[in-house]
């Protein structure tokens, strides 16, 4: 009996020092793995922006054929998430995010794993290396104060580098030959003077990225109706100014009218646009890739020295319901410049 108590403290004593230990190891652990891509940013961008191709070449969803997956809404960009279920020792439940996306760039993620407290940060930088791309694919997780946890960050590089390496080996070899593609947008643009117009308009407030395409709907239902009930036309597709370039966004749903309105009702008001130099990028794809069209529209300001002078404003000039495709949905996104 006594050396089953003495076992029994010896036990209780290493484990209290390597509880001690690991109080004082990093309180953070992070991992990181590149290749090259012989595709250009765009291709390779196009793919880890979209969700729906992660289980090509992904490889915790490759792990357990069983796997339950659950979609938001978004599959793309900033917003987009999905949630897995699974049995597996090595995939176990969690949630992933698209927290920023920056197109032919950036595609950075938030993983929420079953039994951690604190979600990690993962994603994948793009530079253009001679038209191809160097992607490099990075995960810091945060191991908070638990000393197991921290034990555990040791050995975080060796468990999941490999891992790394196996994706970033799939995603290449697909890619290069074409077998992994998605269709990407087209942008146009050119410098317009834009004539001088007027709207009726609703000021909102987005939390979230997800959230704009509703407070869009039922603002401009609210002006449809002042515009029947005024006996009103349309003097140009609706459109929208957006104030904030991060969650919370604020915005403002409008629509052209041909005269100023007798009266205004509710959340709707009046106000009228000056004329002006503008910036407009022709935009044809899905709304959530419309950060694209954006980027380009800065990178022609910076190239011929331009400056912006407000707000940019969306133009929906297509209906989708009456195209086959979201890649034939025509938007213009306009910048006045001075």
């Amino acid at each position: 009996m006594k050396r089953l108590i003495k076992v029994l403290l010896w036990i209780a004593g290493i484990v209290t020092v390597l509880l001690l230990i690991g109080a004082f190891l990093p309180g953070t652990a992070s991992v990181a793995r590149s290749t090259t891509i012989k595709a250009p940013p765009s291709a390779v961008y196009g793919v880890i922006n979209d969700l729906k191709t992660y289980a090509a070449w992904m490889p915790w969803n490759q792990k357990d054929p069983a796997m339950v997956t659950e979609f938001s809404s978004l599959t793309q960009g900033t917003g987009a998430s999905y949630s897995w279920k699974s049995e597996h020792p090595q995939v176990g439940n969690g949630k992933m995010t698209i927290i920023a996306s920056i197109p032919d760039s950036i595609v950075t993620t938030s993983i929420e794993f079953g039994g951690f407290d604190r979600a990690s940060i993962a994603g994948w930088t793009l530079e253009n290396i001679g038209g191809n791309t160097k992607i490099t694919w990075n995960m810091t997780s945060d191991l908070s104060h638990n000393p197991v946890n921290r034990w555990f960050g040791i050995f975080f590089d060796k468990m999941i580098g490999p891992d790394f390496e196996n994706g970033l080996g799939q995603l290449k070899a697909k890619i290069e030959n074409g077998s992994l593609q998605v269709k990407q947008p087209r942008v146009s643009l050119e410098q317009q003077v834009r004539p001088a117009f007027q709207v009726l308009m609703i000021m909102d407030t987005a939390q979230t990225s997800g959230d704009i395409g509703p407070k869009l709907q039922k603002a401009y239902g609210e002006m449809t109706d002042l515009l029947n009930a005024e006996q009103l036309q349309m003097a140009g597709m609706p459109l929208s100014w957006y104030y904030s370039e991060k969650e919370p966004y604020i915005l403002e749903a409008a629509i052209p009218v041909y005269k100023t309105p007798a009266n205004t009702s509710g959340r709707v008001h009046f106000r009228k646009v000056p004329a002006g130099n503008a910036v407009v990028a022709h935009f044809f794809g899905p709304y959530e890739s419309s950060p694209l069209a954006y980027l380009r529209i800065s990178e022609f300001i910076r190239a011929n020295n331009l400056k912006p002078k407000g707000a940019p404003y969306e133009v929906y000039v297509d209906d989708p319901a009456t195209k086959k495709s979201m890649f034939e949905v025509q938007t213009d996104i306009v910048q006045p410049v001075e």
